[in-house]
């Protein structure tokens, strides 16, 4: 009897929202967490992201969790799903398509608790299998409980822990068990033929030998939602040989049956195999041509009716004993379509990638019912299984109906191969913070946007629950008064910002005690001729560029003041800044490209070559004893209603006071 502990279904509550019209920055209080999604080099289509939620503080929280995606303005609800573990994951569907070199921004909130609705996917079990399902359709089956032979067939054939049916979209069973031919072929499993464990040969795989059987111990995780449906289960390989029967090798299955198209066209199924050794002793699996995860593929598919073709081109006449990193398989079926298929898809991680391929060849089984196909990765080698580590193999299924380039197919198979990035910054920690806006100017050129940015800054205060004061009195620079707030932005500052060395000496004690500070724009053009006041800003300015568009790359992206920019963010009608002095303890988060410098004479006299084909224009550091944070961009009291560029203000904010992500 398989032990089945259900442990709790975990469902991310998932709201019908209305689409709310606001700035991409004005996140209520109650934001947890922010996601950047980085599309990395290649387009992405409804692919699934997951995203850990370590240092998010939801055990602090009360009421339930929505994503909500930020797009221009606009706040969308989308569907997410939390995943048990330590670090708890948080996943959802990058839905539509998203372009090479691009971000997409998400915040995760806390929210009233509303009413339970069904979710978009489901795990029924009737006491021997479980059923994912999407919608009202059956994806898959795992057997859990050893299936009973045919008639006038030895029992030793009978057992369980394999995937049965697969069914595509359209309803067409894919998957065989127990053939005539191989009575020990079951659908989707993941046997070892040749092993050795504690000086013995012991074969999993053809049971007839009497040697060795897997059997499911027990389902430790069943889960449902809008975005997965899935489960864990731990499979023992046991040594059933001469003496009494030993557990050699314990396997856990991760089965996830993801909710990625809106209509229901394909099936997108991941499978973990994780091993591991269930004593102190090596667990080897010997060079063999077939083991491991392996199809055998429905009755109706030979050599006519069936077809095959691998990442390198060969079919099934020649791909056996090749290496693939994807193998689609597809024939005949009774469905609308006429074709179904799978195609199979292995993970750069895996042990010998791309793992060598054992299918049968045309001919094979007199050329009728045969399609059979097995990624090995002991085909040509052995692999020892250390005692007390555990070794993992993935693998993705999609399940589709009709035809499947093999454009397509390369492009399932980076989605998995090199899923996009997920940048995971916990916020909430403003709350409560008090910063001080200053704005002097001396003699000389102010900025006319300074009401846009002091107005842009107290809106954030307002969105994160932080109080702001903003000010351009000198006399507010004493330590009674500086010891107050968590952090001081100059906000487009420029030339002799104080009036008195006391007011110098109390910032520099502010900064000495730990206090933050945010540099914007003109800032580095404060206090020119005092040389710890350009050390503090990270640089002195020199010169700018004329207005124009031009091209800032991200350098530096584990920050949250740049975590959600495109690789290259495009800047529309600014000055790019020019900057001596600058200090070599800043990180530099943002350069300029010039090469898209279009319109300045002064260009071969400075910055010139200083620093090749770029220039710094914002950065973050630690100096005498302070976090300071500084962006040259926001010439204009336009930029200050730029969505981007608020949260960049605001990443470099979320730092200096509290250091997110970075560690000290």
């Amino acid at each position: 009897m398989v032990k089945n502990f259900r442990l709790g279904v975990s469902i991310l509550a998932v709201f019908v929202s209305l689409v709310f019209l606001a700035s991409a920055l004005k996140a209520q209080p109650n934001t947890v967490a922010e996601f950047s999604v980085h599309a990395g080099a290649f387009e992405r289509v409804n692919t699934p992201v997951e995203a850990s939620l370590e240092g998010v503080p939801l055990q602090q929280q009360s009421g339930a969790l929505q994503l909500y995606e930020i797009t221009g303005g606009q706040e969308t609800p989308v569907a997410s799903q939390l995943e048990a573990g330590s670090p708890k994951r948080l996943t959802w569907i990058l839905k539509g398509e998203t372009e090479p070199g691009t971000a997409r921004s998400f915040e995760l909130r806390v929210v009233d608790a509303g009413g339970d609705s069904s979710p978009g996917t489901a795990v029924n079990d009737d006491g021997e299998r479980l059923r994912l399902e999407r919608g009202d359709r059956p994806v898959l089956e795992y057997r859990y409980e050893p299936k009973g032979v045919p008639e006038g067939v030895d029992e030793i054939y009978s057992r369980g822990g394999y995937i049965h049916p697969l069914w595509s979209p359209e309803g067409a069973m894919l998957t065989r068990v127990q053939p005539p031919d191989h009575y020990h072929h079951y659908g989707i499993w993941n046997p070892w033929t040749r092993t050795e464990f504690q000086g013995r040969e012991i074969d999993f795989w053809n049971l007839a030998k009497g040697q060795g059987t897997v059997r499911t111990d027990r389902i430790t995780e069943r889960t449902e939602g809008d975005v997965f449906a899935g489960f864990e289960a731990t499979h023992n390989h046991v040594d059933t040989g001469p003496s009494e029967e030993q557990v050699t090798l314990k396997e856990t299955w991760k089965v996830k049956s993801w909710n990625v198209d809106p209509d229901q066209e394909v099936w997108l199924v991941d499978f973990t195999s994780v091993l591991r050794p269930a004593t102190e002793d090596p667990f080897t699996i010997k060079e063999y041509r077939y083991q491991g995860f392996s199809l055998r593929a429905t009755a109706k598919w030979n050599d006519e009716t069936a077809s095959i073709l691998t990442s390198r081109g060969h079919d099934k006449s020649d791909a056996n004993g090749t290496r693939a990193r994807w193998v689609d398989v597809s024939g005949v079926s009774d469905t609308p379509s006429g074709t179904s298929g799978v195609l199979f898809m292995t993970n750069p991680n895996n042990f010998n990638y791309p793992e060598p391929l054992r299918i049968w060849p045309t001919g094979m089984n007199d050329g009728e019912e045969n399609v059979f196909v097995n990624f090995n990765p002991a085909q040509d080698r052995d692999w020892v299984l250390a005692p007390g580590q555990s070794h993992s193999l993935k693998y993705r299924m999609l399940v589709y109906d009709g035809e499947l380039s093999a454009e397509a197919a390369n492009r399932y198979w980076r989605d998995f191969a090199h899923p996009p990035e997920v940048d995971v910054h916990p916020v909430g920690t403003l709350q409560d913070a008090n910063v001080l806006v200053y704005t002097r100017n001396g003699e000389g050129y102010v900025h006319d946007n300074i009401p846009q940015s002091v107005e842009m800054i107290e809106q954030l205060g307002q969105a994160r629950g932080f109080e702001v004061t903003a000010t351009e009195d000198p006399g507010h620079f004493t330590r009674d008064s500086l010891r107050q707030y968590d952090a001081l932005i100059f906000s487009n500052t420029n030339n002799k910002t104080f009036t008195s060395d006391a007011q110098r000496e109390a910032l520099q004690w502010y900064v000495r005690q730990g206090g933050g500070f945010v540099g914007i724009h003109s800032a580095t053009g404060s206090e020119r001729d005092w040389p710890w006041f350009s050390k503090l800003v990270g640089g002195n300015f020199e010169r700018h560029s004329p207005r124009q568009d031009f091209t800032a790359e991200v350098v530096t992206r584990a920050h949250p003041s740049t975590a959600f920019l495109p690789d290259r963010w495009e800047i529309v009608d600014d000055e790019s800044y020019y900057h001596t002095e600058l200090s070599p303890k800043i990180n530099v988060l943002l350069t300029v490209d010039l090469g898209t410098i279009e319109e300045d004479d002064s260009l071969d006299e400075y910055p010139g070559d200083t620093f090749g084909d770029s220039f710094p224009i914002a950065w973050y550091q630690k100096f005498d004893g302070g976090r300071q944070w500084y962006t040259a961009l926001g010439h204009r009291p336009e930029h200050y209603e730029d969505p981007q560029f608020r949260r960049h203000v605001l990443g470099g904010i979320q730092w200096v006071v509290n250091g997110t992500p970075l560690e000290d």
